[in-house]
């Protein structure tokens, strides 16, 4: 990272789970590149609503997801604890979903369990299951 950093001069983020944290900073060299700053999981808020505006506005999907209604809202938060990648894998697997079913949107009961414990499971995992499936 460190000659990557310096052969293509642009500011590089590194994003990870605390355990990515205490790897990066063991070298001393990353150590002192990089500022280490944890990211508050999501809270149920004008910015979490804008987030999900975002996330409605380019889902390939047919009909609009009122992603912002309160209950559907407080699912997407209660499913991935907040926590933008389990956000992102959520609506992701719910958008998979709406297509296959036909039902183009993501509602309320589209939402369940199974869906939040997806987005705790690495990616390379879920395409082995598809996969297999």
């Amino acid at each position: 990272m460190r000659f990557l950093a310096n052969d293509l001069r642009i500011p590089i983020v590194c994003v990870g789970t605390y355990d990515a944290k205490q790897a990066l900073m063991t070298d001393q060299q990353l150590a002192d590149r990089f500022e280490a700053m944890e990211l508050p999981p999501w809270e149920d808020d004008g910015t979490f609503q804008q987030l999900l505006c975002s996330f409605s506005a380019i889902l390939p999907l047919r009909k609009s997801s009122n992603l912002v209604e309160t209950k559907l809202r407080k699912r997407v938060l209660s499913l991935s604890e907040g926590v933008l990648v389990r956000i992102c894998r959520l609506l992701e697997s719910a958008a998979i979903a709406a297509i296959q079913t036909g039902a183009e949107r993501i509602e309320l009961g589209s939402l369940d369990d199974e869906l939040g414990t997806q987005g705790r499971v690495s990616i390379s995992d879920r395409r082995r299951r598809r996969v297999a499936s």
